[in-house]
C-alpha cells in the first residue's frame, strides 16, 4: 500500500462567526480510515476518523475534518492521464 501524507490540523479554543478555528500542526503519514464516538447524555453518536503516523512514531485517531490530502506527483500524473 502506498504512504500518502496529510496535513493535519486541531481545533483551537479561538471561535470566528460561531465556529471553532482550525490551526495547522504539522504533517503525517496516513494509515487507514477508521471510528470513534463521542458520548451525549444517554445517546452516542460515531463518527469517521482518519488514523496517522506522526514523525516520531505516534499513532493518532482524529476526525477526518482534521486532515487534507497532499498531493503528490503520482496523483498529479493520474489526473493528466484522465
Amino acid at each position: 500500500m502506498k504512504k500518502r501524507i496529510v496535513k493535519y490540523y486541531k481545533y483551537t479554543n479561538e471561535i470566528r462567526h460561531s465556529k471553532y478555528v482550525r490551526a495547522f500542526v504539522g504533517e503525517a503519514v496516513f494509515i487507514q480510515f477508521g471510528v470513534d464516538y463521542e458520548l451525549n447524555g444517554d445517546t452516542s453518536c460515531m463518527f469517521s476518523t482518519a488514523i496517522i503516523e506522526l514523525p516520531d512514531g505516534t499513532v493518532k485517531n482524529i476526525p477526518i475534518e482534521l486532515i487534507i490530502f497532499k498531493k503528490d506527483s503520482a496523483d498529479e500524473n493520474y489526473i493528466k492521464s484522465r
